[in-house]
């Protein structure tokens, strides 16, 4: 489910998205695609994205 979600690929993105939010929760996750428990969470994270965004527009 990871491909759904953006990926950051290095700091400067990290910054970038963290500095960029002002109004919305941003969510961060560390990790790799392939580990279980990292796949689990990009499924709710997914999950509750679009519903999240609306909420907050």
């Amino acid at each position: 489910m990871s491909y759904m979600l953006p990926h950051l690929h290095n700091g400067w993105q990290v910054d970038q998205a963290i500095l960029s939010e002002e109004d919305r929760v941003l969510v961060i996750r560390f990790g790799h695609d392939w580990d279980p428990t990292c796949m689990k969470m990009d499924e709710v994270l997914y999950s509750i994205a679009e519903k999240e965004q609306t909420h907050h527009d």
